[in-house]
């Protein structure tokens, strides 16, 4: 993801986005009021991150133009209300089917959960582990980081919780948590801070059993 939404290359972002197909650098040039040289600056910085791709297109008049799309993940970067969705979808589940239906459904996405993220940790130490999780969780948007305490104790930190506004309805969500996580690590874990109890972050506290 791209800081400042103000930047040359969000607006490239942006004009890609409201183009309604793809547009040449010629024409990026004329919305954006940049020069020639300014914009491709920008398109290598995203191409670069996988945002836009280009390819040569057919004019009506002259030669192929090399016209720029965005990816999926360019069209990411727009703002998309996802938790609200899943927030409905939950509350007509619990509606139809009631409360344990939703159990039930947090229980299948841990195991889908657990059996990527097994192949991660598959025969390593309990450290490498706590590093492996670390790492998972920051893929998934929990900006996750780790710290070691002493012999076989971990505190694994999530600084952004990707799913906090479903988990304040339904904070099951939490606890399938905790238990993913002893489960992946195959130690005891302790939640130490809670950020739906207004901490700053949430963080677990991991213990080699026995």
């Amino acid at each position: 993801m791209l800081p400042n939404g103000g930047s040359a290359s969000s607006r490239v972002l942006q004009v890609l986005k409201t183009a309604g197909g793809g547009l040449s650098v010629k024409k990026m040039c004329e919305k954006l009021d940049l020069s020639s040289m300014a914009v491709r600056r920008q398109l290598a910085v995203l191409e670069a991150h996988d945002l836009v791709f280009s390819q040569r297109e057919k004019q009506k008049t002259g030669r192929p133009s090399q016209v720029y799309y965005l990816t999926d993940g360019g069209h990411e970067e727009f703002d998309r209300d996802y938790s609200s969705l899943t927030i409905d979808l939950l509350v007509g589940i619990r509606s139809l089917l009631g409360k344990p239906k939703i159990n039930q459904l947090l229980d299948i996405r841990n195991s889908n959960l657990l059996e990527k993220a097994k192949r991660r940790v598959r025969g390593k130490t309990l450290e490498t582990r706590v590093h492996e999780v670390a790492q998972l969780l920051t893929e998934a948007g929990y900006m996750a980081n780790w710290e070691k305490l002493g012999p076989n104790r971990y505190l694994i930190k999530e600084m952004n919780c990707a799913v906090a506004k479903v988990a304040k309805k339904f904070p099951q969500v939490c606890i399938f948590e905790e238990s993913f996580l002893e489960e992946i690590l195959q130690a005891k874990v302790t939640r130490q801070h809670h950020i739906l109890q207004k901490d700053h972050f949430c963080s677990y506290l991991v213990e080699a059993d026995g």
